[in-house]
């Protein structure tokens, strides 16, 4: 017999509910408004953070919340015009902090409504590659798809709440791995940092090479990072059952 929900579980259920339909009904009026194409030009989404005036950094805030969770918005985009609009510094913790909140959110979410709705966000084919990897056994290999360039982070957040992985570990590993991918976008945006457009030429064939290169690698990265943590936990059962001559 299934177990009933107490109160405090309705109340938390009913909420998420709400905040799902609100993003939902956010999202297909957006799209309607015509309102996600800022995101395809970055002097666009400028104009229009600049445009809330001294609600702008919070304004910015939210829509990075939102780039977490709302795969069509490019976070680099994102984070490339919070350099130019706020600094190195202030564009750094404000998107640091919505970016943790925005997967704290997916991870929720994930947890409260399963796999259905995971597979509906990210497809089925890359929730049923992560699922089974990240177990609450896998908490390493989770630290490290994250702080590794080559695997989808936002659907990584959601896939982690199907397992075992619980809250605290989660949003520890969240903080220390999540913020550091967007220091360079804070730093070309700012600009701190300043290239000549030959730079910019490299850059973008290097980018090119390493997108291919990583579509290649992360295959054996995953093995690799799967076998050793396996090996990690087969070693920690090894010690556990070793009978110990007490008594």
């Amino acid at each position: 017999m299934a177990k009933r929900l107490t109160k405090k579980q309705l109340k938390g259920l009913f909420i998420i509910t709400l905040c799902i339909i609100g993003l939902v009904i956010l999202y297909f009026v957006a799209d309607h408004l015509g309102w996600l194409k800022i995101f395809k030009s970055l002097k666009e989404l400028q104009a229009y953070v600049k445009g809330f005036g001294a609600w702008a950094p919070l304004a910015f805030y939210l829509i990075q919340v939102l780039q977490v969770i709302i795969s069509p918005i490019p976070g680099n985009v994102t984070a490339l015009a919070g350099g130019a609009l706020f600094g190195l510094w202030p564009s750094f913790l404000i998107s640091s902090l919505a970016i943790i909140t925005g997967s704290i959110i997916a991870f929720s979410l994930a947890r409260a409504f399963g796999r259905p709705l995971v597979a509906k966000m990210v497809g089925e084919d890359i929730t049923a590659k992560y699922v089974d990897t990240l177990s609450s056994q896998h908490k390493v290999l989770l630290f490290f798809m994250f702080l590794l360039p080559f695997f989808p982070d936002d659907a990584l957040c959601l896939i982690a709440g199907l397992t075992g992985i619980t809250w605290p570990i989660f949003i520890i590993i969240t903080v220390i791995t999540r913020p550091w991918g967007l220091l360079f976008s804070s730093l070309v945006g700012s600009g701190v940092i300043q290239m000549p457009m030959w730079a910019w030429v490299l850059i973008g064939i290097g980018s090119i090479a390493f997108m291919t290169l990583s579509y290649k690698i992360t295959p054996k990265v995953e093995a690799w990072l799967k076998r050793r943590t396996s090996r990690q936990k087969h070693e920690n059962d090894t010690i556990t059952d070793v009978p110990t001559n007490e008594g």
